[in-house]
């Protein structure tokens, strides 16, 4: 096992657990197997540059940002939360970001206290009832 391999895979093992992701979600969402996921984090395999990307974007950051420090020190941004979240973000559509901009800038704390009550009552409905509730949220939603 190589320095370069222990690197990338410790780097996509720290991804992984920053986003609380298990290697079987990450196996599922990059179409690879939990042992080969396995085998990079723990620097016995580096695998192909297909699966490494898809890999990345499963964890949204870049293939730099997995990189061994020496060799992507150019690419990477001193904040890795920051990083991922642009990867994130540069995926989305513009209505989504609109969506995100309006959430991380409005008081919404007068917002969910209003809820509180809808909360309760939700709680004291029968199974039935809250699906029917969901199911009408679901096709307002769908509708809009």
């Amino acid at each position: 096992m190589d320095q370069f391999n222990l690197e990338l895979g410790n780097n996509i093992k720290s991804f992984r657990k920053s986003i609380f992701m298990s290697t079987t979600t990450l196996a599922e969402l990059s179409s690879t197997s939990q042992g080969t996921i396995s085998k990079i984090e723990n620097g016995h395999s580096t695998s192909d540059i297909k699966t490494l990307i898809r890999i990345c974007k499963a964890l949204g950051v870049t293939i730099y940002d997995v990189l061994p420090e020496d060799i992507s020190k150019e690419f990477k941004t001193d904040n890795p939360n920051k990083e991922q979240l642009f990867n994130i973000l540069n995926d989305l559509s513009p209505s989504e970001i609109k969506v995100i901009l309006t959430l991380l800038t409005t008081d919404i704390i007068p917002i969910l206290s209003n809820l509180s009550p809808v909360i309760k009552a939700f709680e004291q409905m029968s199974i039935k009832e809250r699906n029917l509730f969901t199911d009408l949220l679901e096709s307002m939603k769908n509708n809009s």
